[in-house]
């Protein structure tokens, strides 16, 4: 039963705060991911874009707090050191007039793009919640005590494309630990969310 997965949205620190970091960088050109999945880094010009659910060395930046903008290019829009934002990223731009080629109207309530996508970082002391499942029927699964503390993979639904704790996964296929069950769920609800923070090694981090 595939499109159970939800988005993975970041909850508290493990210290108990309501907060946790949050970064702006460039976004990927062609992006079309959206709110609640796990991002990485392209190593070629540091645009933001959708793991690749491969790579488990520094490879999950974080998860996104917004939905991609499909940009035509890396950080269109991206203003300048103490710069506009670039009238090129805005969304949903026409020409304003023919015979001025660069001359754009943006239409009304369009939002700017300004070349950046915010994500949740993917600190060790950051707790981010998500359903579970397993990859073996692409179905979910009931919560129970035994699943905390164990580590586990992470995986796309085949039917939405938002990601979930693939309990199939572990061992060296492992990207995430489970460290709770949501507290607004009972023990085992079928595909309920549990809490859980990224692996050190997993985590793409930068100062």
């Amino acid at each position: 039963m595939a499109s159970f997965a939800d988005a993975v949205e970041a909850q508290l620190d493990s210290g108990g705060a309501i907060s946790f970091q949050t970064r702006a960088t460039v976004e990927e050109a062609g992006q079309t991911f959206l709110y609640g999945m796990p991002v990485q880094i392209n190593a070629t010009d540091g645009g933001v874009q959708l793991w690749d659910g491969a790579t488990l060395t520094a490879g999950i930046a974080g998860f996104s707090i917004q939905n991609a903008q499909n940009l035509g290019t890396t950080g269109a829009g991206n203003p300048a050191p103490f710069g506009p934002i670039l009238v090129g990223g805005a969304v949903g731009n026409y020409a304003a007039n023919s015979t001025q080629s660069l001359a754009v109207i943006i239409p009304v309530m369009t939002p700017l793009a300004d070349g950046f996508s915010f994500y949740a970082v993917a600190q060790p002391n950051t707790l981010f919640t998500a359903r579970i499942g397993t990859s073996v029927s692409v179905t979910p699964v009931a919560t129970t005590n035994q699943q905390v503390g164990v580590a586990y993979g992470l995986t796309k639904d085949t039917g939405n494309n938002f990601w979930y704790v693939d309990v199939n996964k572990t061992g060296g296929s492992a990207a995430v630990r489970v460290v709770g069950l949501n507290p607004l769920e009972a023990v085992g609800t079928v595909g309920g969310h549990v809490i859980f923070q990224v692996l050190p090694a997993v985590a793409q981090i930068f100062s």
